[in-house]
């Protein structure tokens, strides 16, 4: 498999995106829509292949740069607009998409999201293969099988999707509309309980900073509540105030040693998920 980004002014998320490319495709390459030295040093860096295209960002114009190049056949090619609206947790997705065997499998923007025309499908029409021509369509993935990018390179801008051969397996999807962005809870305005678990969640030595004084909260309580029970003959109220401040620290020591226990587990468990994902 070769997966190929398409990007502009990325520069500082190609070296991951390529990195994390190579986990899935025996070949990446980044086709720059110009001249970006910065871009190349971090992709070739990165063990990719660094492409200038000259001329506009239409599909078949870059399926016709990538087709020049007489690359190796491969059973199948994904390439991906590296921009705003694309995450990297989403590639593994549009991985396993790809292995669907289709010859070319497009996957429009929203129509919300697609700035190359105002004149874009009502809502309530679903989107078909003949939709957009390339000059107007907002495409975020393009999959293609070697016989598909040969297609898809000879086509004109002004085409649709449904000029193409007949003999070929098409397969179109609009995207769905993404979430309007979350307002983020500044810790200035956070509850104290927030402030607090974030601060412990932040922690990188959550069994040191907490582990160590719940035993030592724990130890004490128990030494104090082995003095109340070794007290002969009726309890007075200071034996009785003792017995209580006994329990309350071995409360919080139980709880504070628990406490981290779960926040150095929840922490493994964020960095191997942030170590999967980025």
């Amino acid at each position: 498999m070769r997966l190929v980004y398409v990007a502009r002014g990325q520069s500082l998320r190609l070296g991951s995106a390529v990195s994390r490319g190579r986990d899935f495709a025996d070949e990446v390459l980044v086709i720059s829509l110009g001249e970006d030295e910065e871009a190349r040093i971090l992709v070739e860096e990165a063990g990719g292949t660094f492409v200038v295209h000259e001329g506009e960002a239409h599909a078949p114009l870059l399926a016709k740069t990538l087709f020049d190049l007489d690359l190796e056949d491969s059973m199948s090619t994904v390439a991906i607009g590296l921009d705003n609206h694309w995450k990297l947790s989403d590639l593994p997705m549009h991985i396993s998409l790809a292995r669907s065997r289709h010859d070319i499998y497009i996957a429009f923007k929203h129509r919300s999201h697609n700035q190359r025309t105002d004149d874009v499908p009502k809502e309530n029409l679903a989107i078909t293969i003949a939709s957009y021509t390339y000059d107007k369509a907002a495409i975020s993935v393009c999959c293609f099988s070697d016989e598909g990018l040969a297609a898809l390179a000879s086509s004109a801008v002004s085409d649709r999707p449904a000029d193409l051969p007949h003999d070929l397996r098409v397969r179109i999807i609009e995207l769905d509309r993404q979430p309007a962005g979350k307002q983020l809870e500044s810790l200035t305005s956070a509850s104290r309980f927030a402030q607090l678990f974030y601060w412990m969640l932040e922690s990188k030595h959550p069994l040191i900073l907490f582990g160590i004084p719940g035993l030592v909260f724990f130890g004490l309580g128990y030494k104090m509540a082995g003095a109340v029970m070794d007290i002969g003959g009726p309890h007075d109220t200071v034996s009785l105030g003792v017995a209580m401040a006994a329990f309350a620290v071995t409360f919080v020591g139980v709880l504070s040693f628990v406490s981290s226990l779960v926040l150095y587990v929840l922490g493994k468990q964020i960095d191997k998920v942030q170590m999967d994902y980025s």
